[in-house]
């Protein structure tokens, strides 16, 4: 899965003729209207899907795939998580990563591995909340704020935080 990064969720089907509605879980929504080539991680094999269409509704990228032409034929896709490649992936700045390389980090608070990145979502309000599997075999939300995240080590492997009382 490190070749690949996650761009969207496919929601639900947008009409009979085959089209799928598709939450975004990346920061450039107008990035749909360039892809040929998407990817879908079906039972552990990434199995690429040819976009011929794409439209937007309610800021919603709304995809047409080659070979899938009816409602039957999308409706089980409803849930999957829709991959690109990284070599289409959108250039990164200097100390920029994509948020899918950071997944199995060790998340260390007051210098002590309190646990370990497991993924992240993006809430209501466009903001990056990750998921950390605690050592202590509890689960903790912890948003991509700077009043909470320190610094982020790629050689290391780590990400550093701040948390408040109760969290």
């Amino acid at each position: 899965m490190n070749d690949y990064l996650r761009i969207g969720i496919f929601s639900s089907p947008h009409g009979v003729r085959g089209e799928i509605s598709i939450y975004p879980t990346t920061d450039d929504v107008s990035r749909f209207s360039d892809l040929d080539t998407v990817f879908v991680d079906m039972k552990g094999e990434m199995k690429p899907f040819k976009v011929t269409g794409c439209k937007y509704k309610k800021n919603m990228p709304v995809l047409k795939f080659e070979g899938i032409d009816n409602i039957n034929d999308i409706e089980g896709y409803r849930g999957l998580d829709l991959y690109i490649d990284k070599e289409h992936a959108i250039p990164l700045e200097e100390g920029e990563f994509y948020l899918a390389d950071v997944i199995g980090f060790d998340v260390v608070s007051e210098g002590e591995v309190i646990g370990t990145l497991e993924d992240y979502f993006e809430n209501a309000a466009d903001q990056t909340i990750f998921i950390v599997k605690c050592t202590d075999g509890t689960t903790k939300y912890i948003p991509d704020v700077e009043e909470f995240i320190d610094s982020v080590d790629m050689d290391e492997k780590k990400m550093y935080v701040n948390l408040i009382k109760g969290m």
